[in-house]
């Protein structure tokens, strides 16, 4: 604390407080953010993948919750990936309550590490972080160089607030007295001072963070803290409220139980209040804890009794969600229907009809992510990257539940025309997928592209908008193949295939050109190419489906293949 007291002393004007106070507030938050985004980033994209395949159960729900708010530093980053994937269909409203529950315990984790001795070091996290991320090429390494000058951030911010509020406590004693000592005298008064401020801010880690920083200085008693602690709860719940504006019946749901769980649990605290303040006084006295951990361990004690007294009853808030939130609509019959294999024993041949349509969901899902992928590679949308992630868990969850309840067909047994349509039906899922899997892997190229701040040359940008725009024609025209049958439609894919192999090595040579003229640089040479590739394999992707489409025996596909092979060899041998 000792850099910020330079700046404020007991005969410091009053408006120069109040700037630093505000001042504090402002780095607080954002280092805590900048912290937050760095960690996020180091974990990757696969976070709501993660979420959604390990939450099986309540209690790996909780887990899951506490590691991922641990690892990004936001429970409601969390919560918002939850209603997120929720939204899309990916992840149930039971599954969604245990990871909430969790990251309520997970964001603890801030106020402890604010409650450490170590305030006095921040300008040592600060620097070490820009000297790793100045002096650093490595992606992660930057980030990580970021984090930690985010976390030296926040304690700055801190300790300018702290000595700041000294000084006006110390000129106003008696007034600020009267005004906090009335958080004590009248609680619940507390309690919405911390609603509001947390809603304010959006952030529950900040607003205990700074309420630390108030009792620490003695501003405030310790049970008017408890009360603006348990209000902090309530107001958090604001991130996953607006994460679930216009989204589906159950990602509003699952805002709404985030919601009762935070102000069940309040409601259960604030009776109990002087009970829990005379335990915390006497923690703090027992193990000398200093009021910044005293605060740190009361916001524990709250969320792990509240998780613990309320995982009993989550099947309850689950429908009291359904109570408060009314359905408007009907919930995806395609899911519904690859999750009931009761069709595939009774009628295999109608089963196989339900997954062509389930295969043409699919496509129209596959048709989305790569005009989004069109869009991005020539316009930079934070939302792309969102919608992206969304995507490419749609289209693996299907590849999934499609593969899935195809085997459930073939285990029953299917005549042959019915085994040629299941099997081509299976090279059908996996080629959409792929597409999928190329479209994320141009996103992430040129999610880079825009973070680094690399441009294409005018006629990269040309080459790259032409190679689109056959391709556009051909994904469009594989997945119309697929729901109406249409030969002479899947040919045109077959042939504009052959044009996007010569586009590509073209493209490519001509990119060589340009670096070589110096008209593009080093840093563009690489991602360009893997893009040029991508598109390509996306191509190779749709010639598949089309000639799945033309071709009548799936066995045929298998014998030119063959045959092509042998003549390749033949080649070779001569």
């Amino acid at each position: 604390m000792l850099l910020s007291q330079k700046f404020v002393s007991a005969d410091s004007p009053m408006w120069l407080i109040i700037i630093l106070i505000l001042a504090g507030l402002g780095l607080f938050l954002f280092g805590i953010n900048m912290m937050s985004n760095s960690l996020k980033t180091l974990a990757g994209n696969k976070l709501k993948a993660i979420i959604q395949k390990s939450t099986n159960s309540p209690i790996k729900g909780i887990l899951v919750g506490i590691g991922i708010t641990v690892l990004i530093q936001s429970s409601s980053g969390t919560t918002a990936l939850v209603v997120g994937l929720v939204s899309a269909g990916l992840m149930t409203l039971p599954q969604a309550i245990g990871v909430i529950m969790g990251s309520n315990i997970g964001t603890t984790i801030t106020s402890v590490l604010i409650g450490l001795p170590i305030t006095d070091y921040f300008i040592a996290f600060a620097g070490i972080g820009s000297f790793v991320y100045f002096f650093s090429k490595k992606k992660k390494i930057k980030e990580i160089g970021s984090a930690l000058f985010g976390f030296g951030l926040l304690f700055f911010g801190l300790s300018i607030m702290s000595s700041s509020l000294d000084v006006i406590f110390t000129q106003y004693e008696e007034t600020a007295t009267n005004i906090f000592t009335k958080f004590s005298s009248v609680p619940v008064l507390g309690l919405l001072v911390g609603t509001a401020f947390t809603a304010l801010i959006q952030s529950s880690a900040a607003a205990i963070g700074i309420l630390q920083t108030l009792y620490s200085s003695s501003i405030i008693p310790l049970n008017g803290a408890l009360a603006i602690l348990i209000g902090s709860n309530i107001g958090t719940t604001i991130t996953a409220i607006m994460a679930a504006i216009g989204s589906t019946t159950d990602a509003k749901r699952t805002a709404c139980v985030h919601a009762l769980f935070n102000v069940i649990g309040a409601l259960i605290f604030m009776p109990l209040l002087y009970p829990y303040n005379l335990l915390m006084s006497n923690m703090e006295n027992w193990f000398n804890m200093n009021p910044a951990m005293t605060i740190a361990v009361a916001h524990i004690i709250f969320n792990l009794l509240s998780t613990f007294i309320l995982f009993w009853f989550r099947g309850y808030m689950a429908k009291i969600s359904c109570v408060i939130i009314k359905s408007k609509e009907q919930k995806n019959p395609i899911y519904q229907g690859l999750s009931d294999y009761s069709l595939c024993t009774k009628s295999p041949t109608l089963a196989l009809e339900f997954t062509k349509k389930a295969i043409e969901y699919m496509s129209s899902i596959t048709v989305q992510y790569f005009e989004l992928t069109m869009d991005y590679s020539f316009k930079n949308n934070s939302e792309a990257i969102d919608k992206a992630q969304a995507y490419e868990l749609e289209l693996d969850e299907l590849d999934n539940k499609i593969h899935d309840y195809l085997i459930k067909i073939t285990q029953v047994g299917v005549e042959n025309a019915d085994s040629n349509i299941l099997s081509k039906y299976l090279d059908t899922i996996k080629d959409l997928e792929r597409i999928g899997d190329h479209c994320s892997n141009i996103i992430e190229f040129f999610r880079d592209r825009y973070n680094e701040n690399l441009v294409l040359s005018d006629e990269g940008s040309t080459d790259l908008k032409n190679m689109y725009d056959t391709l556009d024609l051909m994904v469009k025209n594989a997945t119309l193949a697929i729901s109406t049958g249409n030969k002479q439609l899947a040919n045109t894919v077959i042939e504009a295939e052959e044009k996007i192999d010569v586009m590509e090595e073209t493209y490519r040579k001509r990119h060589i050109l340009r670096l070589n003229k110096g008209i593009c640089t080093v840093s563009n040479f690489d991602y360009y190419v893997d893009i040029l590739s991508n598109l390509e394999r996306i191509g190779d992707h749709t010639d598949n489906i089309a000639s799945n489409v033309i071709y009548d025996d799936y066995s045929s596909l298998a014998q030119t293949g063959l045959k092509e092979l042998h003549s390749l060899e033949n080649k070779n041998e001569i």
